[in-house]
């Protein structure tokens, strides 16, 4: 009887380390309900290192001097595109909503470019954050995959081993594959100034960060 008992309560035993680890994958593998937020472009600096330092170089990361007045002398082809726009160059229009919804990055959204960057101290390093079109801003917000992606990151790390990860997993966090969709947000007729050339998504898309890896 005692053989008996002992296989039954080794039995219970196992089935409740089996239902624990099942949970743990099933949370683990289960998206968080909550909605994700905006983190900058300095938490994907950490892992993206090459990437970041050729965005820096171009022109998304510089979107925010462009609304500030412009001088013929100091960059003749953006004064005459602001003129042709019917902007006045020796405008500041760093506080205009409708054109911080495409020279930041999350304007008005929980963790993105605040709508009062002078309210408080939280607003203003907010607003130094995210004042340029970075990361997210064809991403999405990453609160949430980028917390699914750091223990495994940490892990491999400490195993010395190479961490791969796939979109379509990715994608249950938040993360977005950037596509002409989401690049027309901002870039289309509506936008006061005009290109030098048409916008052509698989042409522009490799000017964002040209190092792949």
């Amino acid at each position: 009887m005692k053989s008996v008992a002992l296989v039954v309560v080794a039995a219970f035993a196992a089935a409740a380390v089996f239902a624990l680890t099942l949970a743990s994958v099933r949370a683990e593998d289960t998206p968080p309900a909550d909605k994700p937020t905006y983190v900058g472009d300095k938490t994907c600096q950490k892992c993206h290192f090459k990437q970041h330092t050729s965005w820096k170089k171009g022109a998304m990361a510089k979107a925010m001097k462009t609304l500030l007045p412009t001088t013929e002398a100091d960059n003749a082809e953006l004064f005459k595109r602001k003129k042709d726009a019917k902007l006045d160059p020796a405008k500041d229009y760093t506080t205009d909503a409708k054109c911080l919804k495409c020279h930041t990055t999350g304007y008005g959204e929980p963790g993105g470019y605040p709508v009062d960057p002078a309210k408080d101290d939280d607003a203003k390093k907010a607003a130094a954050l995210m004042g340029s079109v970075s990361c997210e801003s064809c991403h999405g917000p990453g609160s949430n995959y980028v917390k699914y992606k750091e223990p495994i990151v940490a892990k491999d790390v400490e195993e010395k081993k190479e961490t791969k990860f796939k979109w379509e997993d990715l994608a249950k966090y938040g993360l977005t594959k950037p596509d002409a969709t989401v690049c027309a947000k901002c870039h289309n007729a509506d936008a006061p100034t005009k290109p030098v050339e048409e916008f052509k998504f698989e042409t522009a898309k490799d000017k964002v960060h040209p190092v792949k890896k």
